[in-house]
């Protein structure tokens, strides 16, 4: 793999003048391990850029402190490449949230976004104590523990596959405070009321068990000058398909791209 690695973690595997593929991760995900299967069946077809998340590394030197924010770094990263141009960016959780930010940014060209089961709305008053505890629940998954039950059905794990799903993406190393400050991140971000909207073609994926990612879609539409098409997987959890079936997200990109 031809790897570049930029002031702002921002990793590029492949020719840059070839058609190029964003891909942004979620909250305490490490993008080598998460996007691992993608990348390999991506990289014979296009330029591949995967900006790793504030704090999401063995030595974190920073945090999130917002989406806007870290769509701002990544944005001036990809300049500062001498990247104007993406073909699809996907992003996964929060990292839809950010690859939506960018779309509004309307600083770099983006042709196709891919959002998988982003959340867009804030939990307000929630924000905090959300944060607290979904924090101690990545770190009880990465100890072999369960979700607690509420949070385990909102996300979609009828199945109790929560470990199995979610243990391999998490970043083995993550700390406490940059989860923390990523969760507050993903759950103050709001886009209800943005006067921006989206005009280029859209898809939303979600896993057809998850809850939250199902009421987040009219959001998206709200803000969609075309409609957007939404990929339902049937009877899966949340970021199931890109840790046990990442090859149908590949799909999905490939078929997009080399139209």
């Amino acid at each position: 793999m031809n790897m570049m690695k930029d002031a702002f973690n921002l990793h590029i595997i492949g020719d840059k003048n070839e058609k190029k593929v964003l891909l942004i991760h979620g909250v305490g995900f490490y993008w080598e391990t998460c996007f691992e299967k993608l990348i390999k069946q991506l990289e014979d077809h296009c330029c591949i850029i995967v900006p790793e998340l504030e704090g999401h590394c063995k030595q974190p030197s920073s945090v999130m402190t917002s989406v806007m924010n870290t769509a701002d770094k990544i944005v001036e990263e990809l300049k500062n490449a001498g990247i104007k141009t993406i073909d699809l960016v996907y992003g996964i959780s929060l990292g839809a949230s950010i690859a939506l930010e960018i779309c509004l940014k309307k600083q770099i060209e983006l042709k196709c976004m891919l959002l998988d089961s982003g959340q867009y709305e804030s939990m307000g008053e929630m924000t905090q104590q959300f944060s607290e505890i979904m924090t101690q629940q990545f770190l009880g998954i990465l100890k072999g523990e369960h979700l607690m039950s509420p949070v385990k059905e909102n996300m979609g794990y009828f199945r109790n596959q929560d470990i199995e799903v979610l243990q391999p993406l998490i970043y083995p190393e993550i700390n406490e405070n940059v989860l923390y400050h990523a969760f507050m991140s993903a759950y103050s971000y709001d886009i209800q009321e943005r006067e921006e909207h989206i005009d280029i073609k859209t898809l939303i994926m979600l896993g057809g068990n998850e809850l939250y990612a199902k009421r987040s879609i009219q959001l998206i539409e709200a803000k969609c000058l075309l409609k957007p098409q939404v990929l339902e997987f049937p009877e899966k959890g949340h970021a199931e398909v890109l840790s046990l079936e990442p090859e149908k997200i590949g799909n999905v990109i490939l078929k997009e791209i080399l139209k």
